[in-house]
């Protein structure tokens, strides 16, 4: 039922059994759209109680928005023994920051960041398209925002993804680092399917860290993203292996990922002086993502570069 509407978000309410109501929050990736919200599947699944936050765009969850819709869904909440909020990406962002804003008593994010404002975050610009200084003013996460406890799955390979979340536990209190190798920003998708994820629910309700880091083990072995994350990190100082994972797994990464490591294993190899194989490395990821600006103008900076050479080379030979 939608109990909260306004030009930023939307939110869902589901009467369940369970003994907690989970305030879910979106990835950026789906929208609102007046009777969906992120975690759906899994809360009627297992008849969970849940109240969802869902943005109209991927906006960060504006401040006075979220203030209204706590308002509005004030008897559910109070109502309520236990909140957990759960949130991936922008939405693991609004677990930690309103945790005291709906008195939780656990928040579960994944891949969560500080801050989009570029002053806060300048070593981030993969959301910088979406940040309006009007709509996200003091956006920061803070030290005054914690309650109950939080938890943070992340991958400590991910640079940008580890920044954030270190500084976000240095900033907020019983707040936990789980790492979970080789997943990327990808995070959450080890944890899907209906008993996994109760398992993790269960155990940061009980603030079982161990349970939790052993669940984090065994869902990475399992991840589908695994190979492609390993390939990726190996690309730098081990090449070679990096290009065996691809020849042996590639054709099993995802259409994005295989895109993105054709790129930044192309990238390498201009850097190594090899163009020829560069080049044909950017043709197959152009291929695959037919007009894509960026692969676009990579490749026609290379085919200059490569023409250059050649121009160079004749005229020492001539």
């Amino acid at each position: 039922m939608l109990i909260y509407s306004d030009e930023n978000l939307e939110v869902i309410h589901r009467p369940g059994s369970s003994p907690y109501l989970l305030v879910t929050f979106n990835e950026m990736e789906i929208q609102a759209n007046g009777s969906r919200y992120w975690g759906q599947r899994f809360c009627e699944k297992a008849d969970i109680s849940a109240l969802g936050f869902i943005s109209r765009r991927p906006n960060w969850f504006p401040a006075a928005s979220v203030v209204k819709a706590v308002e509005a869904a004030a008897p559910i909440l109070n109502a309520a023994p236990e909140r957990i909020l759960y949130g991936h990406s922008q939405g693991g962002y609004a677990a930690l920051r309103y945790r005291r804003r709906f008195n939780a008593t656990a928040a579960i994010a994944f891949c969560p960041q500080v801050s989009i404002d570029p002053k806060s975050v300048p070593y981030d610009n993969r959301f910088l398209r979406h940040f309006s200084p009007d709509l996200h003013a003091n956006m920061g996460i803070s030290a005054d925002q914690a309650a109950g406890r939080a938890f943070i799955f992340y991958d400590p390979f991910h640079a940008i993804d580890r920044r954030h979340a270190e500084r976000i536990a240095a900033l907020q209190a019983e707040t936990h680092l789980v790492r979970v190798h080789m997943t990327g920003h990808g995070t959450v998708r080890v944890f899907t399917g209906t008993e996994r994820a109760l398992s993790l629910i269960a155990a940061c309700r009980t603030h079982d860290v161990s349970r939790l880091r052993g669940l984090a083990r065994a869902a990475r072995v399992d991840a589908p993203m695994r190979p492609y994350q390993v390939a990726v990190a190996a690309m730098a100082r081990h090449p070679a292996w990096s290009d065996a994972l691809d020849a042996r797994f590639g054709d099993r990464f995802a259409p994005t990922e295989r895109v993105n490591f054709l790129y930044h294993r192309a990238n390498r190899h201009i850097r190594d002086g090899d163009l020829v194989t560069a080049r044909n490395m950017l043709a197959k990821a152009l291929a695959l993502l037919p007009g894509d600006p960026a692969l676009t103008h990579r490749l026609k900076e290379l085919d200059a570069r490569i023409l250059r050479e050649r121009k160079v080379a004749r005229s020492l030979v001539g």
